[in-house]
């Protein structure tokens, strides 16, 4: 099935309800010190880019953003509904904000994620992904990974 894939508003329902399902995962799966999710809030700011994806019924089934730094960008929120997983939904996702990255002259991306996250990090590394030290606030813990990716621009 083919999903629409745009900028949306972290502040709609459905979204947030996606938002919520993904930081009581994180919340379940690692101590709260481990846990670097982007509230609501701060998915809105001028340096954030949100996306999500929808089926053709207009029910929002994935989400995910980056974060624009001076010298990188930072892959943030990424989430698929658990009943839409497996229809490479995280896949169109992932890729729709490499393209919107490289059009922006973005040349390294950056991302943490979650040592369980067994799904992620296959996703993760199926695009190009390679493992690195912690970045910018992260510090190295038994729960965080951390990978970049340098883009063709």
């Amino acid at each position: 099935m083919m999903h629409q894939i745009d900028y949306a508003d972290p502040r709609h329902p459905q979204i947030t309800r996606l938002l919520t399902q993904s930081y009581m995962l994180m919340d379940e799966l690692f101590p709260n010190e481990a846990n670097s999710y982007l509230e609501v809030e701060s998915l809105l700011e001028k340096k954030v880019h949100f996306f999500a994806a929808k089926e053709k019924n207009n029910k929002y089934v994935g989400c995910g953003a980056f974060v624009l730094f001076k010298h990188y960008a930072e892959i943030k929120s990424m989430f698929v509904d658990p009943d839409y997983r497996g229809q490479n939904i995280g896949d169109a996702l992932l890729s729709h904000m490499l393209n919107a990255l490289s059009d922006k002259g973005v040349s390294v991306v950056k991302l943490e994620t979650g040592t369980l996250l067994k799904s992620a990090l296959t996703l993760y590394q199926k695009h190009g992904f390679k493992y690195c030290d912690a970045f910018a606030n992260y510090t190295e813990n038994n729960y965080s990974l951390f990978m970049e990716k340098e883009l063709i621009i």
